[in-house]
């Protein structure tokens, strides 16, 4: 102790705020989860000084006391940042924005040892809080990813993203369709979509369905420019998601006529990959306010995107 001032317990930075007191441990000790419950209830884990208990809500500048056994890890925005494989858009305090390529997932799972959760891990290895992705990208689709620096953040943006609160995000994507768009202007499409247990994949449900089927899954689609590529006609649509589903985009304009182009699932697989790209994105921030972005695909050659000049 140096002037009542507990130096062996652990500080809650910034980044941690908000987090329970069995998720603080969890990211700051090594030690099974069964030990924590039994060091809160024996009283050998104290917040300020007093007892707490595992869900506990901490405060920045609480001071977590541990047993002098506990093995910690290191922690702290000073620690060393390795960005190799990470495509940095936009990065502040709170916020941290990626360029995810095609072909990458989001998340590691059966079959995906590399994703963009695990190189953000390692290259956030020892901060206080790792950035954590707020929502998920097809794994072939291309553009902009977000992810939370701190715990607020990634309430205030998972909530947001996923429409629990009323600060609603803008999502648009560019997305190269097969054949020429019949509208000219732009156009909201309205639909109930549904997994096929049989094929594992999205399907629009018809005027026969009952009203309590599927989700509602609703975007308004606006016409960019025309063009012949490989011999076939093709529309770049513009794609403002006003709800967010599984495959919602590719599954809506397929059902339609119009596939994305490259798409396996929905139309047909293609070597230059699935023309979809999130290409703006609009997000509430901690604090107040709203922060947009933009990110240009990256599409070469016919399949390039140049804003047309005003």
């Amino acid at each position: 102790m140096e002037n009542g001032k507990d130096t062996g317990a652990l500080t809650v930075s910034r980044a941690e705020a908000g987090q329970k007191l069995l998720n603080f441990l969890q990211r700051r000790i090594d030690a099974p989860a069964s030990d924590f419950h039994r060091w809160i209830r024996t009283g050998q884990v104290r917040v300020n000084g007093s007892r707490a208990k595992a869900f506990d809500r901490l405060a920045e500048g609480d001071l977590v006391r541990v047993p002098p056994f506990a093995e910690k890890r290191p922690a702290g925005s000073d620690a060393t940042k390795k960005t190799s494989g990470l495509d940095v858009v936009y990065e502040d305090e709170d916020l941290l924005v990626l360029a995810k390529p095609a072909g990458l997932p989001v998340q590691g799972g059966t079959g995906h040892s590399d994703s963009m959760a695990s190189r953000i891990a390692k290259a956030y290895a020892g901060a206080a809080f790792v950035p954590a992705p707020v929502h998920r990208l097809d794994k072939d689709t291309s553009g902009l990813l977000v992810a939370g620096k701190t715990y607020a953040a990634v309430r205030l943006l998972t909530d947001a993203l996923a429409g629990r609160s009323e600060e609603r995000p803008v999502k648009e994507y560019l997305a190269w369709v097969e054949g020429i768009w019949p509208q000219d202007r732009p156009q909201e499409l309205c639909d109930r979509l549904m997994k096929n247990d049989r094929t594992q994949r999205m399907v629009v449900l018809q005027g026969g369905a009952k009203r309590d089927e599927g989700q509602d899954a609703r975007c308004i689609v606006t016409p960019v420019r025309q063009r012949r590529i490989h011999g076939r006609d093709c529309t770049l649509l513009l794609v403002r998601l006003l709800t967010g589903r599984t495959h919602q985009i590719r599954v809506q304009l397929a059902s339609r006529g119009h596939p994305i182009a490259g798409d396996p699932w929905y139309g047909e697989k293609s070597r230059e990959g699935l023309k979809l790209h999130a290409f703006r994105l609009t997000v509430p921030v901690p604090g107040g306010g709203r922060r947009s972005l933009e990110l240009p695909p990256p599409w070469q050659g016919a399949w390039k995107y140049a804003p047309d000049k005003a």
